[in-house]
């Protein structure tokens, strides 16, 4: 008797039949008398593994000794003891060993703005009237409509620029 077989001379050997000769996993004879199941070699293992853990729980609750020694608990070795040389400055003084140098930033003209912010101010809200009259000449928007009459009137009173 070989070792490994393939599944289909497994299943013929004992007189069954696959119904399905790719995906089947147990077979049946044409009488129903005999039964074959194939079984992989991953899920063997996995079998009897699960058969000594059940083995190792029942021999644990019927209070027989284990298969593994059990271990005593660590000992504490008491507190610590602090060297005649004193700590460490790496473990009393946190943060670099060592200062990292400043690094000379280089000096930039400051901002010059075109006014004062309510000029600043001012400037953007024309900016944002004529855009609008702009969006509304594109899209063309009737110059007489309501909207375009109000944007017209406030840009006269914020004056050009």
């Amino acid at each position: 008797m070989r070792e490994f077989w393939k599944a289909k001379d497994a299943f013929a050997y004992f007189g069954t039949v696959m119904k399905n000769p790719r995906w089947s996993w147990s077979a049946r004879s044409p009488d129903g008398s005999v039964v074959a199941v194939s079984v992989r070699r991953n899920i063997v293992v996995i079998g009897l593994a699960l058969l000594a853990a059940a083995a190792v729980t029942a021999a644990d609750a019927a209070g027989l000794p284990g298969p593994v020694p059990t271990l005593a608990p660590p000992i504490n070795p008491g507190p610590a003891v602090v060297p005649p040389a004193g700590l460490s400055p790496l473990l009393t003084e946190p943060g670099p060993i060592y200062s990292t140098p400043e690094r000379e930033m280089p000096a930039y003209p400051s901002p010059q703005y075109p006014g004062s912010i309510g000029e600043q101010n001012m400037q953007a809200y024309r900016n944002r009237l004529l855009q609008q009259q702009w969006q509304r000449e594109r899209y063309a928007i009737s110059p007489g409509s309501e909207r375009s009459r109000e944007i017209q009137q406030q840009l006269n009173q914020t004056g050009p620029r």
